[in-house]
């Protein structure tokens, strides 16, 4: 393309508009992706795929009491999905629940959660490891801890 078939537009900065720079303002990314989850679920309280994301990235930034919210709403919404009962497990280990978060894993357990290895490393779950239900519950399910 020659100089005379550019558009003036092209030589300008791309500036965003005012209200996208009240939005942005001094937000990271996954803040950026929790408030732009949040406004989806203002609209679609229900929307699964959003809560899934939004329950990990809330977990991310350590927002643990609002991820736990997402987590049982999850759980509400998809009562046999083995990976919302596993993140709920996560949640309730992560604010000091230990006796339900091995409940839970159970359940996910029983819904068919098997990923065993990622069980195994999960820091979500540092806090429960050395329970005795913990370890009850790993051989229930024939894994060696």
């Amino acid at each position: 393309m020659s100089s005379s078939d550019k558009s003036p537009l092209d030589s300008q900065p791309v500036r965003p508009a005012g209200d996208a720079v009240r939005w942005f303002g001094d937000l990271g990314l996954v803040d950026l992706q929790i408030d732009i989850y949040e406004r989806i679920l203002a609209r679609n309280p229900n929307y699964i795929l959003v809560l899934r994301a939004l329950g990990e990235l809330l977990a991310l930034k350590g927002r643990y009491d609002r991820s736990l919210e997402i987590d049982r709403r999850l759980v509400t919404l998809v009562p046999h999905d083995c990976v919302a009962r596993y993140n709920l497990a996560c949640a309730l280990a992560v604010q000091g629940s230990p006796r339900q978060a091995i409940e839970e894993l159970g359940v996910a357990m029983e819904y068919g959660y098997d990923d065993f290895g990622h069980l195994e490393i999960d820091p979500d779950l540092d806090s429960i490891r050395h329970l005795p239900a913990y370890q009850a519950l790993l051989r229930q399910h024939g894994i060696d801890s």
